[in-house]
């Protein structure tokens, strides 16, 4: 790939995530009241909107204002302009990476979106799990992100790198 075509790939990829995650939050807003839990699929999927001011699952709620925002506004921004440096300068990157890099990129700014336009927190609405057994509350954007680390990791798993002098048998 060229380094406009992984550029293109990924912006409009994290594009994507950007507009289904806003589109599924803005709807979800607008339809369900604070408080309101909506069943699906036997109550497998649980629909609840909240805002979290932590990470993934809540992850940091309890940090003082100012230190969450410099991890979750700061540390974010930073992540996500190293990832797309990474995308810039490396030539040997393939489909699978730059995927990964627009799900993480599309997910990181949606996020971040919300945290400088909702006071630090982010909208989340899903649930999944079954009876006692469930996850936290999450959004699309977050299955953006989770779904480029796992393939990150697959990808690096895959192609383990060989260390110079070592046999590859």
């Amino acid at each position: 790939m060229t380094t406009k075509q992984r550029i293109a790939t990924a912006l409009l990829g994290a594009l994507a995530w950007i507009i289904i995650d806003q589109s599924t939050k803005a709807l979800f807003k607008q339809i369900l009241t604070p408080g309101e839990v909506v069943s699906f699929l036997s109550g497998g999927l649980l629909v609840l909107p909240t805002y979290n001011h932590g990470a993934f699952l809540s992850l940091g709620a309890g940090m003082s204002d100012a230190t969450r925002n410099i991890i979750f506004i700061y540390g974010v921004l930073a992540i996500l302009v190293g990832l797309f440096g990474w995308l810039l300068r490396s030539p040997k990157l393939g489909h699978t990476e730059v995927i990964a890099i627009a799900c993480i990129l599309g997910g990181g700014l949606s996020n971040l979106f919300d945290r400088c336009v909702y006071d630090g927190r982010v909208f989340d609405f899903l649930n999944i799990g079954i009876g006692q057994l469930r996850t936290g509350v999450f959004n699309v954007a977050d299955v953006g992100i989770m779904l480029g680390v796992a393939l990150v990791l697959f990808r690096g798993v895959k192609h383990k790198p060989t260390l110079p002098g070592s046999s590859t048998a």
